[in-house]
């Protein structure tokens, strides 16, 4: 199986939803809420915006200083007419991300991060739909994923254990001999750890898919993932330019399901 180039791949789906939301009733209504001034933040919120505007997303963002409480977003949030609603993460240690995730109506909530959102996580959801374009055969394929947050490890575990794949999650604290005893029969590693070098392409057998979600940068200050590719393997995904523009693409979808439900 070969990967699919992911700019060409989420090209593609854009001109799909930019047709779709031509087509619709009305236009989906995306806000995003984002706190302080964080430059990475400010970078992922732009992209966001400019990803609605070429589909026809009408993006707002609500941008407060580090100073707002907990309880002046969540009274915000309460009275958003938008069809999505997403929150900028990183948030300030003070401010309660569980409070302000339970307070997002569970039809808005087009992140997919509460348990019972109808939407998938952004960032899995995009993997997942991104393999079934490629051809992966999930049925019965031993999968590895690298990584137990709650946005991604843990719901794209979950994804693949529901497409019937056998999986592991390994972590921080997993016997290093013990994970590339994994990576050497895996068919698929999703590494998501944000932590540079986890492992090397060269680790894992040259057929093995291998997703790389890690955001890093390097001794010269370089974007880059979780995996070294030193083999310059077309079996692992890039970074910048590969999960990225998945896990946008997925918010987009979701929100356009969101102005149908709302």
């Amino acid at each position: 199986m070969e990967l699919l180039n992911i700019k060409e791949y989420t090209k593609n789906l854009k001109e799909k939803m930019k047709a779709q939301i031509q087509k619709m009733d009305k236009i989906p209504v995306l806000s995003i809420y984002q706190v302080g001034d964080n430059e990475a933040s400010n970078r992922y919120v732009r992209n966001k915006m400019r990803d609605c505007a070429e589909v026809g997303i009408v993006a707002t963002i609500k941008k407060y200083e580090e100073t707002v409480t907990t309880d002046e977003i969540m009274e915000d949030i309460w009275e958003d007419k938008a069809d999505g609603i997403i929150v900028q993460l990183p948030l300030p240690k003070h401010i309660d991300i569980q409070r302000i995730i339970r307070v997002i109506p569970v039809e808005k909530d087009v992140d997919g991060f509460k348990d019972n959102s109808p939407y998938m996580c952004c960032t899995p959801g995009g993997i997942i739909n991104y393999l079934d374009a490629c051809g992966f055969h999930f049925e019965g394929a031993n999968a590895v994923v690298i990584g137990r947050s709650e946005i991604v490890g843990k719901p794209m575990a979950r994804y693949l254990l529901d497409r019937d794949c056998t999986v592991t999650i390994c972590h921080s604290k997993t016997n290093r001999s013990y994970l590339h005893t994994l990576l050497n029969w895996a068919d698929l590693v999703v590494c998501a750890v944000g932590k540079r070098g986890v492992f090397r392409a060269s680790d894992t057998d040259p057929k093995t898919i291998v997703i790389d979600v890690g955001i890093n940068f390097d001794e010269n200050g370089k974007l880059c993932g979780d995996v070294i590719n030193d083999i310059d393997s077309d079996h692992v995904t890039p970074v910048p330019g590969g999960v990225g523009l998945l896990t946008r693409c997925q918010l987009l979808a979701n929100t356009i399901e969101a102005s149908k439900r709302v």
